[in-house]
């Protein structure tokens, strides 16, 4: 029962899932317009099923053999193509002039990746848990206090992460530091820097 749960919350709490209500988040609390907030979640999709496309070819291809990439020396090649794919989705950004949020998002996204690729040469850490930590110390930014209670959704997926033996304690602790200090460093560069 508890490792059925335990890959429910996984599923459900996937980075691809995160990434795609991101935009919806970010562009209705910068605009306060529903109708863009839709638009831009709708256009960056077609970017998340790009990515979702090469990476199940990749699981055909068997350059990653698993859904979770548990090997840490095939993780490169995913965080190469998806660094390249967002320079490709700044360039569409910038061309049909995208709300400046979407930029920040998208800087903080490639932040996390070249963080992510370099402590990956050390040692491996959740991909999962960092998305989500990046997801709620977002929210907690831009909406306010309310959404601090979203951190506890952090516990609940390092525990999942931990129960289906994806990784260990010390790989989501990195995780979720990662993924706060990343968004927080974002955060002030953007707003008391730039």
């Amino acid at each position: 029962m508890n490792k059925f749960l335990a890959q429910f919350i996984s599923t459900v709490l996937n980075p691809i899932v995160i990434l795609a209500v991101l935009p919806f988040v970010l562009v209705y609390k910068a605009t306060g317009e529903t109708s863009s907030g839709i638009f831009w979640t709708f256009f960056s999709w077609i970017f998340i099923l790009i990515f979702a496309l090469f990476f199940f070819i990749g699981l055909e291809k068997k350059y990653f053999t698993n859904i979770d990439v548990s090997i840490r020396k095939q993780r490169p090649l995913l965080y190469s193509f998806s660094i390249g794919l967002s320079v490709i989705y700044a360039f569409f950004l910038n061309y049909f002039k995208a709300p400046e949020i979407l930029f920040i998002a998208l800087f903080g996204l490639i932040m996390g990746l070249v963080v992510m690729e370099l402590v990956n040469r050390i040692t491996k850490a959740s991909v999962h848990v960092a998305t989500l930590s990046a997801f709620v110390t977002a929210l907690a930014l831009g909406y306010g206090p309310v959404f601090i209670l979203s951190f506890m959704l952090i516990p609940l997926l390092s525990w999942a992460r931990i129960v289906t033996h994806n990784h260990t304690r010390r790989q989501v602790v990195i995780g979720a530091t990662m993924g706060i200090l990343v968004t927080l460093v974002v955060y002030v560069i953007f707003r008391y820097i730039v």
